[in-house]
């Protein structure tokens, strides 16, 4: 499969690939071209763009209908260049275009070399800073010092540190989770004493990888930092017997301020945090959101309908609108469910961004309520707090949610945001500067 807007660009890849002895077939439509990656299952695609984020949702959906499809990419960009080469997924090919009968030659000889692996995780960036990143993964992989990944429930920080770990020399090992909440003093001296290759735990091979560790209780915080204390000084890695896997402990929460708070120990967060990933939320990353949105239709709609689906632009617009307190997670989902009820049946917005109090005209100051899910979990991290506080918490995160709104809507103009949140210009400029929203 060929995809090139270009006709001119197509014919001379179509001759190319011809001489090569590969019998192409060209398309100028992207979604014309994936539907025909599902259907007629081609042993390879080749994209020519010179746009990144062309490039970028190309292979993200490419993967999603077929994780393992070999995929080359022509570009005469450094940016393009540079997505392909740092990319953390298999049978990804750059070549530099325009490019020679040989080049040609070289690059589909790489297909043939190259395993077919598809077991790889899946992560999927728009954003800047997500794709940044993704960048960094696979280094993480092959660090020896303890790697902390940071961000809020649903982000996907287990599907990075798989990602981490099949990047790693000990990828063939499985991989656990384990709750932090769920560890022992024993479990801890036995599991986590790596360089003793005699521990029943080091012989297993397995990986593990302890999450939610803001929860680990102090006792057991200061046992953790001993073992790390006794092995490679700042750094510490599992021992298996196919080499070696960073040591990846998962935050819900910033450690960074929880140990400035006290709640958590300094010199034990230092040490995990060698290297640190902190994972961002959906919220105003609307590249992440069209992007991940775009993987989970083609994905999904392969899955329940039998064919790659696109999502119309209206529930993709939607979708940046809304705030995804569960992130990922919620946003995975949200498409599964809309691709399962009957698309006759759908309105200008999906039901559940009703639900949440996005009104029908689109307004942003109509989806800023605090949602249920929000509230539970700040109740799970806040046990026994008071009304008061609750309230107090909230009635400054409402407002917050309103100013911004209101900036949105009168793109950054202060006076008439002020104006229609019927407040004086000099409040509002107080507020704005109170909450740094500038």
């Amino acid at each position: 499969m060929v995809l090139d807007k270009d006709q001119t660009g197509r014919d001379d890849i179509r001759n190319r690939l011809s001489l090569c002895g590969v019998l192409p077939i060209c398309f100028r439509d992207k979604w014309v071209c994936l539907e025909n990656i599902y259907h007629i299952r081609p042993s390879f695609a080749v994209l020519r763009s010179d746009c990144f984020d062309i490039a970028s949702d190309f292979v993200n959906v490419a993967k999603a209908i077929r994780k393992n499809i070999p995929v080359i990419v022509l570009s005469k960009k450094r940016e393009v260049e540079a997505f392909i080469h740092n990319n953390w997924l298999v049978n990804l090919f750059f070549l530099r275009y325009p490019a020679d009968d040989q080049s040609f030659q070289d690059t589909i000889s790489l297909l043939a070399a190259t395993k077919q692996a598809c077991d790889h995780p899946v992560l999927v960036a728009g954003s800047a800073e997500r794709r940044k990143i993704m960048r960094e993964l696979p280094l993480l992989g092959q660090a020896k010092d303890p790697v902390l990944i940071q961000g809020e429930r649903g982000v996907g920080k287990r599907l990075m540190a798989r990602a981490v770990h099949r990047c790693s020399a000990a990828k063939a090992a499985p991989i656990d989770f384990i709750d932090a909440s769920q560890l022992s003093g024993q479990w801890i001296q036995k599991t986590c004493a790596w360089g003793d290759a005699a521990t029943p735990d080091a012989a297993s091979g397995r990986v593990r990888v302890i999450e939610n560790i803001e929860n680990l209780p102090l006792p057991l915080q200061s046992q953790l930092l001993s073992v790390m204390e006794t092995f490679n000084g700042n750094g510490i890695c599992e021992r298996k017997a196919n080499g070696f896997a960073p040591f990846v402990t998962l935050a819900g929460s910033d450690l960074e301020s929880l140990a400035e708070k006290g709640a958590f120990r300094k010199d034990l967060y230092h040490r995990l945090s060698v290297l640190k990933v902190t994972v961002p939320a959906l919220r105003g990353h609307s590249a992440d959101i069209r992007a991940l949105a775009e993987y989970f239709a083609a994905r999904y709609g392969i899955r329940f309908n039998g064919g790659i689906f696109r999502l119309p632009d209206e529930i993709v617009e939607s979708f940046t609108g809304y705030h995804w307190p569960g992130n990922v997670s919620e946003l995975k989902r949200t498409v599964q469910d809309l691709l399962v009820t009957d698309k006759t049946s759908w309105s200008s917005l999906p039901p559940f961004m009703a639900n949440a109090g996005m009104k029908r005209d689109g307004n942003p100051l109509h989806h800023c309520l605090i949602d249920t899910d929000e509230v539970h979990d700040f109740l799970e991290k806040n046990r026994g707090v008071s009304l008061k506080m609750a309230k107090n918490r909230y009635v400054i995160q409402v407002e917050k949610k309103f100013l911004k709104a209101a900036l949105a809507q009168t793109n950054g103009n202060c006076k008439k945001a002020a104006g229609l949140l019927n407040i004086s210009y000099k409040s509002m400029l107080n507020k704005v500067k109170e909450y740094q929203l500038v």
